[in-house]
């Protein structure tokens, strides 16, 4: 959906209308301009959405799949996490992205979001992985 070429309230459009209109008009237009910016593109996931970025150097086994040892880190939200996503994963040594689709599968406990073994990644490399929790 296209955002409305109408994004201000102008004196001149209400017609005989009391002069404290003016005191009405200021808010909410500055209060339409901070929508209006925020929704021509401008959302992001630290601002706007609740969710925050995790990023993690994250070390595979020659046995990997197997073997790997779970991740446990905070949750930063005011609430329980809903999804986590994995925006970026890259080896370290070589900025190449990883050879597969990596995904990670996760729960919540009492001491916080706990990822069990990353997959699409290879064997015996360190990657670090960018995550967003949300």
């Amino acid at each position: 959906m296209k955002l409305p070429t109408s994004k201000k309230i102008l004196r001149e459009d209400i017609k005989d209308a009391p002069s404290w209109i003016g005191s009405l008009i200021d808010p909410i237009n500055s209060f339409m301009e901070t929508v209006y910016q925020a929704l021509n593109r401008n959302i992001t996931f630290t601002e706007n959405i609740s969710s925050f970025i995790k990023e993690i150097t994250y070390t595979t086994m020659s046995t990997y799949p197997t073997g790997q040892s779970d991740l446990v880190f905070k949750n930063e939200l005011k609430s329980r996490a809903i999804g986590v996503s994995v925006l970026q994963a890259y080896e370290k040594l070589t900025y190449e992205p990883a050879a597969g689709a990596v995904y990670a599968p996760w729960v919540e406990g009492n001491n916080g979001i706990i990822i069990s073994t990353l997959t699409g990644l290879e064997a015996s490399k360190t990657y670090i992985i960018r995550l967003v929790i949300f």
